[in-house]
């Protein structure tokens, strides 16, 4: 009873700011001496400036986000028959999943196991989770083991189910990069090749996509239970309500949110954003409903603005140096160059690479931002003083750097920095790239149950609300937790409607 009380509350004040909307009147017992209408915004009749709830469609399930988390939560709802809605306010739908890396960790795909690769989810899931007690990530183990085991029914699913094309494994298996990565269509970059399928086959199967709709709000009813939401359509500057029995909320991060940033990551402040729409808008809205967040200060990746560059070190061979020609950091991991360009306040960095990097696996993303980004690319240079002259860097320096690099790749260790893949030398003509360090993505967001609906401070489930991908605290970095996130929302969504 206490907790209801608590809960009605806060309601009433949400409501009272407007954060939340009520259809129908007031919330119910909270009319002045307990009786009638006609009382002030906090029954949730009238807010100044705010317009009354006028439900003008309805849909079993409302998902607010149409990126890799949404899209997947959307997976198990159409397939069981139920009408669902994804919404986005962009006029695009895939979020900034389309513009991903697209390297996705699974373990025990059919893709790998029909490449010889073995590996089971579960096994894998048994020696990753002491990893995560290490790091003190242990809030709820649970639904950390759903979302890894989901990654590899997520992939088999998309694509078998919906087409989705992934690159052949073995066009890199043997190449002595991680055979533990699955990559889009013609490799790094080409998330099309698995979004576009996952959405055209999900429309096919009944679902739909609104676009232009930012939404803004929850609406509950009387008795302050979450029934919709109300959206501004963008185009018109218009509201719009649109009732659901069950909310998925896959809104993204908030690293694009200055103000939040600021607040929770004070490290990342002054760094740009490499994205423009992950503003947190999901976040505040499931705080106004009762919902508490957590980990917001959980250290972010950073990641180059040239981002598909820095994913190449898992696949060829790569000197990275600073502005100076000094190797500083290993170039097998992506985001360790940009955490160590930053704690470094180097200000940018170099990505010196070979014919081998053009011509290997992923030479398609390559190609795509050699000429993408002209503006960053030095080469081809036949020699390294040539290289060191583009560069603007002392050829001495650049030129000691590679006598070290070469010393250990010969000795076959890197006693420097401790590079375990791609351990090779460089041959001219040499190219570099330039980049700058940035924000990528956020850690932080909403308290959750296991089965991902949106909770109090007390851990009490609010109905009706459920959170997946980087909505959810500690949502991975990379895609495939999120894309195993939504299908926690989406089963949790089907055995709910069953009630």
């Amino acid at each position: 009873m206490e907790n209801s009380m608590n809960r009605r509350n806060f309601l009433k004040a949400a409501v009272a700011s407007g954060a939340v909307l009520v259809a129908g009147g007031a919330l119910a017992g909270c009319a002045p001496n307990g009786g009638g209408k006609g009382g002030s915004a906090s029954e949730g009749d009238t807010v100044v400036g705010t317009s009354p709830v006028s439900f003008t469609e309805e849909t079993d399930v409302l998902i607010l986000g149409t990126g890799i988390a949404g899209m997947s939560a959307a997976m198990d709802p159409v397939e069981a028959g139920h009408k669902v809605m994804l919404v986005d306010k962009l006029d695009r739908v895939g979020g900034e999943s389309f513009i991903a890396c697209g390297v996705m960790n699974v373990a025990g795909s059919k893709m790998q196991k029909d490449a010889g690769i073995e590996g089971d989810p579960e096994t894998k899931w048994q020696a990753y989770a002491p990893i995560l007690e290490k790091k003190g990530e242990t809030d709820d183990m649970d639904y950390k083991h759903n979302v890894y085991l989901y990654q590899t029914e997520w992939a088999d699913r998309v694509a078998t189910d919906y087409g989705a094309v992934f690159q052949p494994i073995t066009d890199y298996m043997d190449t002595g990069a991680p055979t533990s990565m699955l990559l889009p269509g013609n490799g790094i970059g080409d998330m099309q090749a698995v979004l576009t399928p996952l959405q055209k086959g999900l429309e096919k199967k009944g679902a739909t996509y609104k676009l232009n709709l930012r939404a803004t709000n929850f609406i509950v009813d009387g008795e302050g239970t979450p029934i919709g939401v109300r959206f501004n359509d963008e185009k018109n500057n218009k509201p719009v309500d649109i009732k659901a029995q069950k909310i998925i909320v896959a809104t993204g991060g908030f690293s694009c949110n200055q103000e939040m940033v600021s607040a929770y990551l004070p490290s990342q402040q002054r760094l740009g954003p490499l994205t423009v729409h992950s503003m947190g808008e999901g976040h505040q809205m499931c705080r106004a409903l009762g919902g508490v967040y957590t980990h917001m200060d959980m250290e972010a990746n950073r990641m180059s603005d040239l981002a598909q560059v820095t994913v190449w070190g898992y696949f060829s061979p790569q000197v990275q140096v600073t502005p100076q020609g000094r190797r500083f950091i290993k170039e097998d991991q992506s985001h360790d160059s940009p955490d160590k360009a930053a704690e470094l306040e180097l200000g940018f960095w170099w990505t010196i690479f070979d014919d081998q990097t053009i011509n290997g696996s992923q030479k398609w993303n390559v190609d795509l931002n050699m000429k993408g980004s002209p503006d960053r690319l030095v080469g081809p240079c036949n020699s390294l003083d040539e290289l060191a002259a583009a560069m603007d860097v002392p050829a001495g320096t650049l030129k000691e750097t590679f006598e070290k690099y070469d010393a250990m790749v010969a000795a076959g260790e890197d006693t420097e920095f401790g590079k375990k893949l791609f351990l090779k030398s460089l041959a001219a003509p040499y190219y570099a790239m330039k980049h700058f360090p940035f924000r990528y993505k956020t850690h932080g967001g909403m308290k959750i149950t296991t089965e991902s609906q949106l909770a109090d401070k007390n851990g009490n489930p609010i109905p009706n609300v459920y959170c997946c991908g980087s909505t959810v605290a500690d949502s991975g970095s990379d895609l495939s937790p999120n894309a195993g996130s939504g299908l926690v929302s989406g089963k949790a969504v089907v055995e709910a409607l069953k009630a």
